[in-house]
């Protein structure tokens, strides 16, 4: 065969290879990108009559202080297809040790939690990280400490997530949208960020529409992205100010975990129990909740495993292809 038909063999070759190599790519696109839900640690007696199914009661107030309560809720998340959870710490007095004034003194309540969620990572074989709050409505020298304890006594075991895609840092989400909180963090000395600054960080739109920049997409109402694409966030829930927060129904949640699950990165999946917010989509029985079409859509009112399943199915789904 001459030089001249080879070439045109090989090209009808590629040409006919192409369309699968880009099938296959988005396949393993999906492969890569990795699935995170939040939990809330705390407010666990604002459920406001809604329940969650925890070692086969139904309870309003689950408690990641109880091993056992944390065991089957982690077991139920990973069952999902989700290894990666990120933990609602972002109220300071949840840190407090007696040097906030005018705050409680809960930290003794708290630590455990983070203890056993250490151990049933451990256990199970998933990751978490830590969900900061609002630096400017509590100062990024506040959370700058705070993340110094979070370096000292967690970021480095294994069971602490670092990013990956070639950041190797460990994780931390701070409970503020990207276009301020880079503008602060811009204007504050080195001595106050000096801690935070060995994170990969995350940003949340909170209750305002945003304009995205690249740290966005993990939260934390309805659903978005960040700028590049590589993060998304989906919950169900259908506003951003709480005036226009409503439960959506299973056919648009499945849409959302459609979406969701196109992120490059993290697909980060509402949380599992935050009912606070209405963004949860854990095995949860909302039919005798008191907020109404927050907690309650007609669709699902009568199946607590609808938004779970849907969840379970989506990622099932996508990395059989």
């Amino acid at each position: 065969m001459s030089r001249m038909m080879k070439a045109i063999a090989a090209a009808l070759l590629v040409s006919i290879l192409l369309p699968g190599i880009r099938v296959d790519a988005k396949k393993k696109q999906a492969e890569k990108s990795v699935p995170v839900t939040h939990i809330m640690v705390c407010c666990r007696t604002s459920t406001a009559g809604s329940t969650f199914l925890v070692n086969g009661e139904w309870r309003p107030d689950h408690d990641y202080g109880d091993i056992d309560q944390c065991r089957d809720i982690f077991g139920k998340i990973k069952a999902a297809g989700i290894n990666v959870v990120s933990v609602d710490f972002t109220n300071p007095s949840m840190w407090n040790t007696g040097d906030v004034p005018g705050e409680p003194l809960l930290w003794d309540t708290f630590r455990p939690m983070i203890d056993n969620i250490v151990t049933v990572c451990q256990e199970l074989d998933m990751q978490f990280f830590m969900f900061l709050g609002n630096p400017a409505a509590w100062t990024f020298k506040y959370w700058n400490r705070i993340a110094g304890m979070v370096l000292d006594k967690w970021a480095d075991l294994p069971v602490y997530r670092k990013y990956g895609f070639g950041d190797n840092r460990p994780m931390l989400v701070m409970f503020y949208p990207g276009a301020d909180f880079w503008r602060l963090w811009d204007a504050i000395p080195e001595s106050e960020k000096n801690n935070l600054k060995r994170f990969r960080i995350g940003t949340t739109q909170v209750n305002e529409p945003i304009l995205p920049v690249e740290s966005d997409g993990w939260g934390y109402r309805n659903y978005s992205s960040s700028s590049n694409g590589k993060v998304r966030f989906v919950s169900p829930n259908s506003g951003v100010p709480p005036q226009d927060w409503k439960r959506i129904g299973a056919n648009e949640w499945r849409k959302r975990m459609e979406w969701v699950m196109q992120a490059e990165e993290y697909c980060v999946i509402g949380s599992y129990d935050d009912t606070c917010d209405s963004i949860h989509w854990g095995i949860a029985d909302c039919s005798k909740s008191s907020k109404g079409d927050v907690h309650i859509h007609k669709s699902t009112v009568n199946d607590p495993f609808a938004y779970y399943d849907i969840v379970r199915q989506t990622i099932a789904k996508y990395r059989k292809r």
